[in-house]
């Protein structure tokens, strides 16, 4: 059967004969849609007035899944265009991404993702940002030069991308991009690299041994570049800047809080003994449990209730907001810290020295008092 998207992948529609699988599943002859192979999602659209809910292989055969049954016939078939665009343009700017890390930067493609929302690849050394940079500005060059996208048949001496060993199929379908790149792929492109329009490197990080890189492309390449020149702006307005000069304001302002934030401890930390000596004593299981519960920073819960624990020669819970946390050198704290989230929810855990968590609502000292007595 002939399949359009690999030499015409500018054709949107066609009359096809249609073939019953089973219900709400048919093949087409010739093929219009891309199936989900490749890592590129599979097109959408209609055969005559049945939506393509999806289209994938089966037994080596390309089966289109239907939302209604049809009967074998012809019908005209139309791809959703956007989509094939969005897919097509983003498999396309992977291959130029592929070809020119191997050829000018040394890198292997290990693994490749064509999504809708985001599109990713990944190498097999760990690169910097400035590589990155330069792999972008090589790619938008292939870009402005409009190369043809050529599509060939059984060619030698050809590899697949990702495991670098020779292809051996019945047929062989290969995508040539000029000098830049030549690879097996069973994947739909655009006709010429111009019809990108633009290709963005969005993000780098670390991947085992080797990087990913996020990308995207054409429309979904100039909304991100536009959400984040928006939120430069923001930015600069918020902190009456230039753009070169957020980094250095940020590290400063960064530096600020982190210095606040310890300063504020330091006060907190001066009042907990106070805090300490005012919780609410309950008795449980013959022995004192003091209960505190106070607006402190998270960080210093688990602190305020131990020095709970030792004033009261007991238990000693410490609640601020949500998160909780009981030390105690009588009752199994772990068994406690249960006992609680029976009623209020939560998770967490620990040992019957310290346990802590968090709890899926606030509680009341009252409440906490009742759960406490309540489970003896």
């Amino acid at each position: 059967m002939k399949r359009l998207y690999w030499a015409q992948p500018d054709t949107f529609e066609a009359e096809v004969d249609v073939a019953v699988v089973d219900d709400r599943a048919v093949t087409i002859d010739p093929i219009l849609f891309h199936p989900d192979e490749g890592g590129q999602p599979a097109d959408l659209g209609t055969i005559g007035d049945a939506n393509v809910l999806n289209v994938e292989l089966v037994d080596g055969r390309i089966v289109h899944r239907l939302d209604k049954s049809l009967a074998a016939g012809t019908y005209t078939a139309r791809v959703d265009r956007q989509r094939r665009e969005h897919t097509a343009g983003h498999h396309t700017a992977q291959h130029i991404l592929s070809g020119l890390a191997e050829k000018q930067f040394g890198l292997k493609t290990t693994s490749v993702h064509i999504g809708l929302q985001r599109c990713t690849v990944d190498f097999d050394r760990k690169i910097e940002w400035d590589t990155v940079a330069a792999l972008e500005r090589a790619a938008m060059e292939v870009v402005t030069r409009n190369l043809p996208v050529e599509t060939v048949f059984d060619e030698t001496d050809v590899r697949s991308r990702d495991d670098l060993r020779a292809v051996t199929s019945d047929v062989i379908r290969v995508v040539k991009i000029a000098d830049c790149d030549k690879s097996a792929c069973c994947g739909a492109h655009v006709g010429t690299t111009g019809q990108i329009g633009v290709i963005r490197l969005c993000d780098v990080e670390s991947k085992k041994q080797g990087t990913r890189i996020t990308f995207l492309a054409g429309a979904k390449a100039l909304e991100y570049s536009q959400a984040e020149t928006s939120v430069l702006r923001e930015l600069r307005k918020v902190a009456n800047c230039s753009t070169p000069e957020l980094p250095t304001i940020f590290e400063k302002a960064l530096s600020q809080t982190k210095e606040l934030a310890k300063e504020v401890d330091q006060l907190w930390s001066q009042r907990l003994p106070d805090l300490a000596a005012s919780a609410e004593v309950v008795e449980v299981e013959s022995s004192k449990v003091g209960v505190q519960i106070a607006d402190i920073p998270e960080t210093l819960v688990a602190k305020l209730a131990a020095l709970i624990a030792q004033a009261t020669a007991g238990a000693g819970i410490a609640i601020s907001g949500v998160r909780i946390a009981i030390n105690s050198e009588t009752l199994d704290a772990g068994a406690l810290l249960r006992r609680i989230q029976t009623v209020a929810g939560g998770k967490g855990g620990g040992s019957p020295k310290a346990a802590n968590g968090r709890l899926d609502r606030g509680i009341t000292a009252g409440e906490l008092a009742a759960i406490l007595k309540g489970g003896e």
